[in-house]
């Protein structure tokens, strides 16, 4: 029997790694000239690091996430998500004690269970940047301008920032009575995810993908009715901000996201090219998060951050024909002609390599017509 790779999943090589890498390395310049370092999380986590964070009636934890016992009977999980480890590694190791700003990036694989098609997969990259222990509308900005940022470094333009917030706790404490109140005559129009939203969470409710074009979905209330005077200054000290960095954004008042764990401001980063595979999907996303620490048991830890598909950027890269240039070599042959020749040739390969020139050498044949072959399947300069 033929054995392929698992549904879902994919393999880099050849250009499809350059583009990885092209992807990897322009986020992490990016990250650093705003003084990022970079951490990195297990990939197997207690089910319970996201049974707290994501909520345990998302759709991660409740229908997408990969678990199993381990031989203690543990209950294990791959990591769906790297938001909840970066935190979990912040109290456990009590980071948050050392004064100052945290600024993390990180690059993970992360596994969820969906159905597989342009932009989704079960085993997938993110990268992300988790901003500990300050809130600020003026940070809050910085955050999505590194985002912002790293789409100018690919010379990615097709792409939209989406802004809302969720308010404080008091705040979305109103606006979810408010909802239910709403919702509770229309439920039995809803689809099912609705009808359970609606016991759990009725805020998840706006970002059901079944109703969200209905007329009952385009009524509800809208949570810029239910700010507090501090959270409505806040927000517009954000806007603010983004307008004096020149970042474009729209304000969509039913943008929520998809986890439990998010308060106040939230983004989305969408890619919108008609007939494009990728047309509507978040290639980043993210905001901010003040309650997460306590869930693991920590203090309040001010919070926010965002994560980015690996695979949608370099989608959307392939689509628009991004050339890499950055950190092309120039290739080199070096030529033998006799099996006494090959070690000095090896030796000659070394040195030119020390003086970062990507060079080839064949280690089998002495006539020329092998090597000259060799010279031009590798696209060899000299």
């Amino acid at each position: 029997m033929k054995i392929g790779k698992l549904k879902g999943t994919l393999d880099y090589f050849g250009d499809s790694i350059k583009r990885f890498q092209t992807v990897c390395n322009a986020s992490r310049k990016i990250c650093e000239a705003f003084g990022y370092k970079e951490v990195i999380t297990p990939v197997i986590e207690s089910i319970d690091v996201f049974v707290r964070s994501a909520g345990e009636n998302s759709d991660i934890v409740g229908k997408e996430m990969y678990t199993f016992n381990d031989r203690g009977n543990r209950m294990i999980a791959l990591k769906p998500e790297s938001t909840a480890s970066v935190m979990r590694m912040v109290v456990e190791n009590k980071i948050y004690a050392n004064p100052g700003v945290k600024k993390y990036y990180y690059l993970s694989p992360n596994f969820r269970y969906e159905r597989p098609q342009a932009g989704r997969y079960r085993q997938f990259y993110q990268f992300g940047v988790e901003t500990l222990c300050e809130e600020s509308p003026y940070l809050d900005a910085e955050v999505i301008l590194v985002a912002y940022r790293i789409l100018e470094e690919l010379k990615i333009n097709n792409a939209k920032v989406y802004l809302n917030t969720l308010g404080s706790d008091e705040t979305r404490k109103n606006y979810t009575k408010a909802l239910k109140a709403y919702f509770e005559p229309y439920v039995s129009e809803l689809c099912d995810d609705c009808k359970r939203r609606f016991e759990k969470n009725p805020l998840r409710m706006l970002d059901c993908k079944v109703d969200a074009q209905t007329e009952i979905m385009k009524n509800a209330p809208k949570i810029s009715d239910y700010l507090s005077e501090e959270d409505d200054t806040y927000f517009k000290e954000l806007c603010k901000t983004l307008d004096a960095l020149n970042v474009p954004y729209a304000i969509n008042s039913r943008l929520v996201r998809g986890l439990d764990y998010y308060t106040n401001d939230i983004f989305e980063i969408i890619y919108e090219k008609e007939n494009s595979p990728y047309n509507g999907l978040a290639l980043i996303a993210g905001g901010r998060y003040n309650n997460l620490g306590q869930e693991f048991d920590g203090p309040q830890i001010p919070s926010i951050g965002f994560g980015m598909g690996v695979e949608r950027m370099i989608g959307v890269l392939e689509e628009n024909g991004y050339d890499d240039n950055s950190n092309k070599k120039t290739k080199v042959a070096v030529i033998t002609m006799s099996n006494a020749c090959k070690v000095e040739g090896i030796r000659l390969a070394d040195y030119l390599r020390k003086n970062n020139l990507e060079v080839f050498i064949d280690y089998k044949n002495n006539n020329l017509k092998p090597q000259f072959k060799l010279c031009d399947r590798e696209n060899v300069e000299f």
